[in-house]
């Protein structure tokens, strides 16, 4: 028997969901073959040669199509989302629901608005160009709570909602896991593990710097962003550690939002105290740098319902 099959309702060779390889319907092919008795001007009819089909009359005319399964859609979003290895507490985060008004009058804080925005159209107008453009990543450096993870987030999850692969790692996570590869009672493997991340198209390396730099971390670091940048791969990294560290105002320690410097006080290392100067010196190539300035959203304005990650 031949079948004339004719997907409905799309323009591409491929369903516009990821399946499911455990899929009953469709065994993983994303396609399913949907019939039915008469004629239909926008499928292509064909009688069978034998009528050999459960249920059908011999020579009964069939409308067949194939279309996409249900696997491939429903929860296509979150699937996409966890294969990136997103987590859940930041699933939240995209473009329309970063804050770029903190709701406080004054200079400070009209200097800190203005630097939100000036991130978000930043960041915004890379992941829509992508990858058009973008032969360099971003560096997201600012203080705790600015919102840097958020914006980061949002620009990889409309990359890979169109369809390219990129990664969501923890900077002390990823070298865990590392580590823990090392186990021979490990079931993966140092190359199982960094393969994904040296290959991906777009990697987010999420609070870079945050654990105290060791020799081995930071040759492993220095390899995997090296290898990124010779590959042409882009990186997208967010850090707590700017480039000089900034000494606390006077009395800045229990004011708050009222600490005269635009840029909120830290008496952190420098992001190259905390990386090295060769690593360092590589972001500088293969990343612009997007810092932010403003006070800690989830500390000051945790009441608003709402917050940057």
């Amino acid at each position: 028997m031949h079948r004339h099959l004719l997907a409905l309702g799309t323009s591409s060779a491929y369903p516009c969901g990821m399946a499911r390889e455990d899929c009953p319907n469709c065994s993983g092919t994303g396609w399913k073959v949907v019939e039915q008795p008469g004629s239909n001007q926008e499928a292509r009819a064909f009688a069978a040669a034998d009528g050999a089909h459960v249920g059908s009359a011999t020579g009964e005319p069939k409308t067949v199509w194939a279309v996409p399964c249900d696997c491939t859609v429903g929860d296509r979003h979150s699937r996409i989302l966890e294969r990136a290895r997103l987590p859940k507490r930041y699933q939240h985060c995209n473009f329309e629901s970063f804050d770029t008004d903190l709701g406080y009058s004054g200079t400070e804080a009209a200097a800190w608005n203005r630097s939100l925005l000036q991130a978000k159209l930043e960041v915004h107008g890379f992941a829509r160009n992508f990858p058009v453009g973008t032969e360099h990543g971003l560096l997201l450096m600012g203080t705790c709570g600015v919102g840097k993870t958020h914006l980061a987030v949002a620009a990889l999850e409309e990359i890979i909602l169109r369809g390219h692969s990129g990664l969501f790692y923890d900077y002390r996570e990823l070298l865990k896991q590392i580590q823990d590869s090392y186990n021979p009672e490990s079931n993966s493997t140092e190359m199982s593990v960094l393969e994904p991340v040296l290959t991906t198209e777009v990697l987010l390396l999420d609070d870079l710097g945050s654990s105290k730099p060791s020799a081995w971390a930071l040759e492993t670091v220095g390899h995997i962003l090296n290898t990124r940048y010779n590959d042409h791969r882009v990186t997208l990294l967010t850090t707590n550690f700017l480039d000089v560290p900034v000494p606390p105002a006077p009395g800045s320690a229990s004011t708050g939002m009222r600490n005269t410097s635009v840029r909120p006080p830290s008496t952190e290392d420098s992001l190259t105290e905390r990386v090295g100067m060769r690593i360092r010196s590589r972001l500088f190539e293969m990343c612009r740098t997007v810092e932010i300035s403003a006070p800690d959203y989830r500390k000051e304005i945790r009441h608003a319902g709402h917050f940057h990650a």
